[in-house]
């Protein structure tokens, strides 16, 4: 005999579900954009290396633009900014895949439950 609170454990599965589904679609959207970011960082920090030393660097911060005096104290806090990026987007990398494999194994379980339960109202007919 099927469960009778079946239909409302299935559609408790189907919404834990979708909201893991929204869950990954967020990590994966930061990822991206950490992404950009460290790929920015890289381009910066190419930039720099290929002008004269005695060339004057500028620093956006907000709506300021200033003149840095110390273009190695630049580079170098450019490079701690991509390092950090890079471990935050390998943080969500493994994240994401934690969330996607959580996510198959729910959604096997979801078919596995719909197929029992269908099964078992099949069977429910035939007697």
């Amino acid at each position: 005999m099927v469960e009778p609170n079946l239909n409302a454990y299935l559609q408790n599965q189907i919404k834990q579900a979708q909201d893991m589904q929204a869950q990954i679609e967020q990590v994966a959207n930061q990822r991206y954009q950490i992404d950009i970011k460290v790929k920015e960082l890289e381009k910066t920090l190419k930039e720099l290396s290929g002008i004269e030393k005695d060339t004057p660097v500028y620093k956006n911060v907000g709506p300021i633009i200033y003149k840095v005096d110390d273009k190695e104290k630049l580079i170098s806090d450019l490079e701690e900014q991509k390092e950090l990026s890079q471990m935050r987007l390998k943080t969500m990398e493994n994240q994401q895949k934690t969330l996607e494999d959580k996510y198959k194994e729910l959604e096997q379980t979801i078919q596995r439950k719909y197929e029992e339960s269908t099964r078992g109202q099949n069977n429910q007919g035939i007697n």
